[in-house]
């Protein structure tokens, strides 16, 4: 008999339900890092205890385990040594295993942002973490080179495939930063496939790696360079007119889109190309505001990096552990997406935009504390279905998400000097866009203002 007191720290609170100790258990047994022996660490309290330390990046390790055993009512008394030294003994095995499970998982809604027609909208793009300067990581994690002495701490490029509606993970890799996104995208392509259209920028319009998306079966938008010679074959009545990308049949949408603010207007020009190519899949001022929907993925990563973990650095100094942290701030952002789409969805129609990732994160940290979640949730019809972090969230709706703008500047220059002369980071702004598609034959021929 094993006293409740070495099992305890095992949960992650409400979040618990979506990662029971049953999967967590498969994926020791599947790695084979279970231990033959119980330990005052067993492994799978260590998994949850990984998870945690994303949840909590801003403390150290005697922190968050006391957070865990002050849920489970027992008393931890463990040096930060044997923790690390736990870490490292189940490795990136059991992390890996987890997120390939949970990705995805977060069930999708037929609200807006969410479907295009029959086509679930996805997004693709990649983000750069920063690692700890040490020589284990340096050895496989390098620097950035580039104008003011390049990046301070070693980084690792991560590209995630998102699905735009819940920012659920589909899909992610990441290597260091020395790999670009395309070359890393195909590892992605397992996970693409009929009833998805692809949103991604300019980065990812090559067209051997856009032919391989489309062999997927799925459809994709994506944005080409607007001095691309894309020949014209056919014009079509919306405007947009057919061409071929290197001997494959695409669409071509050209719109100078405004931005009204109360500073002024400014336009620009953009193109996209997609696999759509009869307008009565969607017409071209439909696909250019579809487009706006690629910025979701922007918000996961800003999920990821500052508001779960702060802008920090990571805390871990060696490949294996990096690897290992990186998994579980997936995995930990994949666990309140859960959370939050379960909430929403207990409502019919209520959009998943209007719950607060901060909201669901600061519940998700007190519900550690307060300790693991009953199979059987209190409270009446959705509270039964969206739990404690439900419950807040669906009292504390966000408003309808409305059209705002900022200048992408950067707030915290390398150079104190370059900063001086730098305009100022400026409040966001309310804003009006406006979409004109460009027939590059007769001109103007289709204005929405979404």
């Amino acid at each position: 008999m094993v006293s409740g007191k070495v099992w305890g720290p095992a949960h992650l609170g409400e979040l618990s339900v979506h990662l029971p100790a049953e999967l967590v258990d498969a994926a020791l047994e599947a790695t084979k890092t279970r231990e033959r022996r119980i330990r005052a660490l067993p492994s799978r309290v260590i998994v949850y205890f990984v998870v945690a330390l994303a949840l909590f990046p801003e403390l150290g390790y005697k922190s968050v385990f006391a957070k865990l055993c002050l849920g489970a009512g027992v008393l931890g008394t463990v040096s930060a040594s044997a923790l690390a030294q736990a870490r490292r003994r189940i490795g990136v095995g059991p992390l890996r295993w987890i997120f390939e499970i949970l990705r995805g998982g977060a069930p999708t809604v037929s609200g807006a942002g969410d479907w295009f027609g029959a086509l679930l909208i996805c997004a693709i793009d990649g983000t750069i973490l920063s690692l700890p300067d040490t020589a284990p990581i340096l050895a496989r994690y390098t620097k950035q080179a580039g104008y003011h002495g390049g990046t301070g701490y070693p980084q690792a490029r991560v590209v995630a495939l998102i699905a735009c509606g819940t920012r659920s993970i589909i899909d992610a890799v990441f290597g260091p930063t020395s790999i670009g996104e395309t070359t890393q995208t195909p590892a992605l392509l397992p996970s693409m496939g009929p009833g998805m259209i692809i949103l991604a920028d300019r980065n990812f319009a090559a067209a051997a790696l856009l032919h391989r998306i489309s062999e997927t079966g799925a459809h994709y938008l994506v944005r080409v360079k607007n001095a691309r010679h894309l020949p014209i074959h056919q014009s079509l009545k919306d405007g947009s007119y057919l061409s071929v990308l290197a001997g494959r049949k695409v669409r071509v949408i050209t719109a100078a889109i405004t931005l009204h603010t109360s500073d002024g207007d400014r336009t620009e020009t953009y193109r996209l190309i997609t696999t759509l190519s009869d307008p009565a899949q969607g017409t071209a001022g439909e696909l250019m505001g579809l487009y706006h929907e690629r910025w979701e993925i922007e918000t996961t990563f800003r999920e990821i990096k500052s508001t779960m973990g702060g802008g920090r650095v990571l805390r871990s100094r060696t490949v294996a552990l990096v690897e290992q942290e990186i998994y579980a701030l997936l995995i930990a952002e994949q666990l309140l997406r859960c959370a939050m789409t379960e909430a929403t969805n207990a409502i019919p129609g209520l959009d998943p935009d209007r719950a607060s990732c901060t909201i669901a994160l600061t519940l998700a940290r007190d519900m550690i504390v307060l300790g693991p979640a009953t199979s059987t949730r209190p409270g009446p019809g959705w509270q039964a279905l969206a739990g404690r972090i439900g419950d807040h969230l669906l009292a504390n709706l966000l408003p309808p998400r409305r059209l705002r703008t900022g200048p992408r500047t950067v707030k915290r220059a390398i150079s104190k000097y370059q900063a001086r002369a730098t305009k100022p980071h400026g409040p966001t702004q309310p804003a009006r866009l406006t979409i004109e598609i460009i027939n590059t034959t007769v001109g103007l021929t289709e204005s929405t203002r979404p």
